[in-house]
C-alpha cells in the first residue's frame, strides 16, 4: 500500500507451531500492474513470488480486493472488490487462488482481465494480495507466535483516451516539514512525483530542494491528497521568508506548479504563513 506497487505486512498470531517467530523470505515482481486495454477485449498478465531456498514448504491463497489511500497519505484501505465504482476487481481472473509452494519454489499468479464491452474510457485499478496461509499440519504441538506475510500489489487498467490532469491546491510549511496537496482532475489514476524548490525572494539561486517520494494520486473516494516530506534542518534552511515553488510530475510534457512567497517559522509547532 503508499504508492502501490507494494504493500506488504506481517500479521502477528497464536498458531501451533515448532519454529521461533520469523518473517517469511521471499523475492517477489513487486511493480504494479499496468495494462493497456480495449473494451470487450482480454489481456493476461503474469505475477511471481519465489520462496528462499531454506524456507518451509508454504500454502499461499491469492484474491483480488479494492484499496485507496487517506487523504493525508498516511493510511491504504482495502475492501472488496467492487466497493468503488472505478474497481476493476470483478474483471479479473486468478489461476490458481491457492497453491503450496517448496522451498526455491515459485508461485506463478496468471492474471486474466476481461475488459467488459461497455466500459468507460479512464483508469480503473484494484490490488492483487497474495496471503501466506497457516500449514495445520506442519506444526507440532506448542504454542508460539507465527508471522503471516501478506503482499498487495496494484492492478491498474487503462482504457483510451485516458486523460490525465492536476492541480495543486496548497503548499503548506512547518518547522520540520513540507506539504503539498494536490487534486486529480483527469480521468484516470495518476503517478505523481516532484520537488519544491526554496529560493530568496527576489534571487535566482535555489537555497534548498526538496524532492516528494513517486506516489499515486486516485479518483476516488477521494481525488485530493497531501504529500508530505521533511524540510533540510535550520542549518541548511534557516527561518525566514522564501520564494517557494512546486513543481509537480504527472507525465506529460510539461510541469504542474505554483509559487508562492512564505515564511518558515522554526519554532516547534509552527505553520509556515503565505
Amino acid at each position: 500500500m503508499t504508492n502501490l506497487s507494494l504493500t506488504w505486512s506481517l500479521a502477528a498470531c497464536a498458531a501451533l507451531a515448532a519454529v521461533p517467530a520469523s518473517a517469511l523470505r521471499f523475492a517477489a515482481t513487486l511493480d504494479s500492474i499496468k495494462v493497456q486495454a480495449e473494451p470487450g477485449r482480454t489481456v493476461t498478465r503474469t505475477f511471481q513470488l519465489r520462496l528462499a531456498e531454506d524456507e518451509q514448504r508454504t500454502r499461499f491463497h491469492s484474491h483480488v480486493e479494492d484499496f485507496w489511500h487517506s487523504e493525508d497519505g498516511t493510511q491504504s484501505f482495502y475492501r472488496p472488490a467492487g466497493t468503488l465504482e472505478r474497481s476493476c476487481g470483478s474483471w479479473v481472473t486468478l489461476n490458481p487462488v491457492e497453491q503450496a509452494v517448496d522451498p526455491g519454489k515459485s508461485l506463478d499468479v496468471r492474471l486474466s482481465v476481461a475488459v467488459p464491452a461497455a466500459a468507460a474510457p479512464g483508469g480503473y485499478w484494484c490490488a492483487l494480495t497474495v496471503d501466506q496461509l497457516v500449514d495445520p499440519l506442519a506444526a507440532p504441538a506448542g504454542v508460539a507466535v507465527q508471522f503471516l506475510a501478506s503482499i498487495s500489489v496494484g492492478i491498474f487498467v487503462y482504457l483510451p483516451p485516458i486523460e490525465r490532469a492536476a492541480r495543486v491546491l496548497d503548499v503548506e510549511l512547518t518547522g520540520a516539514e513540507a506539504r503539498v496537496r494536490l487534486q486529480n482532475e483527469g480521468n484516470a489514476p495518476l503517478a505523481v512525483e516532484g520537488r519544491l524548490e526554496l529560493l530568496r525572494p527576489g534571487s535566482s539561486e535555489i537555497v534548498a530542494t526538496v524532492t516528494f517520494p513517486r506516489t499515486t494520486l486516485l479518483l476516488e473516494p477521494a481525488n485530493r491528497r497531501w504529500i508530505t516530506v521533511p524540510l533540510p534542518p535550520a542549518a541548511e534552511l534557516p527561518a525566514g521568508r522564501y520564494l517557494v515553488r512546486a513543481i509537480i510530475d504527472i507525465g506529460l510534457d510539461h510541469y504542474v506548479g505554483v509559487q508562492r512567497e512564505m515564511e518558515i517559522r522554526r519554532e516547534p509547532g509552527a505553520t509556515a504563513s503565505p
